[in-house]
């Protein structure tokens, strides 16, 4: 398929621009950057949520709270049977354990939820980026304006063609807001 340049009237010099960009010398390197295509999504790092924190804190506190009693001496504790006694050594430490695994039953919890939006967030995002992709292909590139353009029908179903775009302004084309006064001037 060719298409015919806006501004010299001609098909012989309009490429596509993914072959543009791959042909070397057609597009000069400042506009290669405006004609690259949009970036691909990537994932973002699942945040730590601050409740498991503050459960763990909270155990770090209770141990050391449990740990300063035990050191304490206790001239009476010989007085109790031995069960209380191992309660009491003990204590300072079941709390502490059941606080901790509390804190890892949060975590993994809320990890595994904030995967899950980020995974949802990711697919609709890969959705975008595929339409942004298809209408970045549908550019064409004319070596004699040093400008882009869409032929008719590259931006949808009956959409008219676009005017002559400087390579500055044609990320704003394949991402649907075309600029108002965005073709070359003189053209």
């Amino acid at each position: 398929m060719s298409a015919v340049c806006p501004g010299c009237a001609g098909a012989e010099h309009a490429l596509p621009v993914p072959e543009a960009l791959a042909e070397a010398g057609a597009v000069d390197p400042p506009a290669a950057v405006h004609l690259a295509p949009p970036p691909a999504p990537c994932p973002q790092p699942v945040p730590e949520g601050a409740a498991a924190a503050v459960l763990v804190v909270l155990a770090a506190l209770w141990l050391l709270v449990g740990v300063l009693a035990l050191l304490r001496p206790h001239p009476d504790a010989g007085r109790y049977d031995g069960a209380y006694r191992a309660g009491y050594l003990l204590g300072a430490l079941v709390g502490p354990a059941l606080l901790t695994g509390a804190a890892l039953v949060v975590r993994t919890l809320s990890r595994r939820r904030a995967r899950r939006r980020e995974s949802e967030r990711l697919s609709l995002q890969q959705a975008r980026w595929e339409q942004l992709v298809a209408r970045w292909r549908g550019g064409w590139w004319c070596r004699r304006c040093r400008a882009a353009f869409f032929p008719a029908g590259a931006l949808g179903p009956g959409a008219a063609p676009s005017p002559v775009i400087a390579p500055a302004h044609y990320p704003a084309w394949v991402l649907g807001a075309p600029v108002p006064g965005a073709s070359v001037p003189g053209a």
